[in-house]
């Protein structure tokens, strides 16, 4: 650049030299774009899940529920991130971007989040690229009956399913595409299934969930896109993505029952040996729910203490890694949940409880915890007049608040709005660190 004398400059021209020098003066640490302080920050935030990745694809939503996105493509090059296509305009899910881990199988969001990019696809026999490439037949579909063993896989021949969508389609929008790896190891029924980078319909039209653009761009991306730079897609609105850290769990909508209300008792029996097990499996006494499933707990613990009662809370939240465990020691549905489809405990929304006294003693019930008998159905009533009265008082007050019983178990209840949760595999001590305790008062939703 030639430096011209600043005596002979008038005011505009050196307002105009100041800003191109700032302009290329850019610091080669960051990234000069309009996104390029965002980019910053998540791989600031972010920086183990970016891991080795030298491929970022950038989505970036104008506001949460809107459809309409920007794109930008950033390279890693000498250790140093630069703009390397874009930005230009895309279409999202029809209801914009879902808060993190929050996608569910047609609610019409793209996941948000940082997610792989898998093999490439398309209807010609090639494509320029240097990704993972299959050519989508006419007999090739993808799975997003969420009851399927084949949820959210690309299966060849008629899918053993209810529902599903061909992928080689009459309106040529998977002509190119690229498979999002969101929600594929492990595949989660009803998180969401089929999420790509394909072709749009049209400016102006949005996807059920996808990221869509013109053939010219999808054909330039796979151009672009080498499996051996580990590539990567960040999509989400800018609120989210500003907000989204590693090593924080998700937990806008869990709280610890206590910081709800204190005087429900806490006798967490996979935190012992004291169970079925007979060996400790959670790392802590500690009972999470989802919120809406706390409070109304609370609302029955209040009932309660009117008689000079209260209740315990023997389990809540499980982790998926626990329910597997648990299914392999008793792979009988009636009592253990099959990890392929997910317990309300893996949802934090079901409970497994029982009244205690105005001294903390429980009072007589059908049966102990966990038992695996026909004394513990609640159709069995060859009982003590007692531990019938004490049952029912505990069903009526649970389903006054909305909890469904579970028929074979006295103590286990779900809640009403669990099939609008996710199931989850967040270790206890994550939701620890990431302050998921907190009183639901002081939570931010999403």
């Amino acid at each position: 650049m030639i430096i011209p004398a600043f005596h002979k400059m008038t005011w505009k021209g050196v307002c105009l030299f100041i800003a191109a020098c700032l302009i290329f003066s850019c610091s080669s640490a960051a990234v000069c774009s309009s996104e390029g302080k965002l980019f910053d920050d998540i791989i600031k935030n972010n920086a183990k899940t970016v891991g080795k990745s030298q491929q970022i694809i950038l989505v970036t939503g104008e506001k949460g529920s809107s459809f309409v996105a920007n794109i930008e493509v950033f390279e890693k090059d000498g250790g140093v991130w630069k703009a390397a296509l874009g930005p230009f305009k895309v279409s999202a899910g029809r209801n914009g971007f879902s808060g993190i881990d929050r996608k569910r199988e047609g609610d019409g969001k793209t996941p948000s989040g940082i997610f792989a990019l898998g093999r490439a696809f398309g209807y010609a026999p090639e494509v320029k690229t240097k990704m993972p490439y299959r050519q989508a037949a006419e007999n090739d579909f993808w799975v997003d009956d969420v009851k399927s063993a084949q949820y959210n896989m690309w299966v060849h021949g008629k899918p053993e399913a209810s529902s599903y969508e061909k992928m080689k389609r009459e309106d040529n929008i998977y002509k190119y595409g690229i498979v999002v790896e969101y929600n594929t190891a492990p595949i989660i029924s009803g998180l969401g299934s089929a999420i790509f980078i394909h072709v749009w319909r049209g400016e102006g039209v949005p996807t059920e969930g996808c990221v869509a653009m013109p053939e010219e761009n999808v054909l330039k991306l796979l151009g672009w896109l080498d499996p051996s730079k580990k590539p990567l897609i960040v999509a989400g609105a800018e609120s989210t993505l500003r907000s989204m850290k590693e090593g924080a769990a998700d937990c806008h909508d869990l709280v610890d029952i206590n910081s709800v209300n204190r005087n429900i008792a806490v006798d967490i029996r996979y935190s012992t040996e004291n169970n079925f097990a007979k060996r400790k499996v959670y790392p802590v006494n500690k009972c999470f729910l989802r919120k809406s499933a706390a409070l109304r707990l609370n609302s029955v613990q209040k009932e309660l203490e009117k008689m000079d009662l209260g209740l315990k809370v023997w389990d809540c939240y499980r982790p998926l890694s626990v329910q597997r465990a648990f299914w392999a020691i008793m792979p009988d549905e009636r009592y253990v949940a099959d990890p392929a489809k997910g317990s309300r405990h893996n949802r934090a929304s079901a409970v497994d409880v029982t009244i205690v006294d105005a001294s903390g003693a429980e009072v007589r019930m059908p049966t102990g915890y966990d038992d695996f008998s026909v004394k513990a159905h609640r159709s069995y009533t060859d009982l003590p007049k007692k531990a019938l009265h004490n049952s029912r008082l505990l069903e009526r007050l649970m389903k006054k608040e909305r909890f469904i019983p579970y028929p074979t178990e006295w103590w286990h209840f779900d809640d009403r709005e669990w099939e609008k949760t996710g199931i989850m595999d967040i270790s206890f001590e994550e939701l620890l660190d990431a302050g998921c305790g907190a009183p639901p008062d002081q939570r931010v939703d999403p």
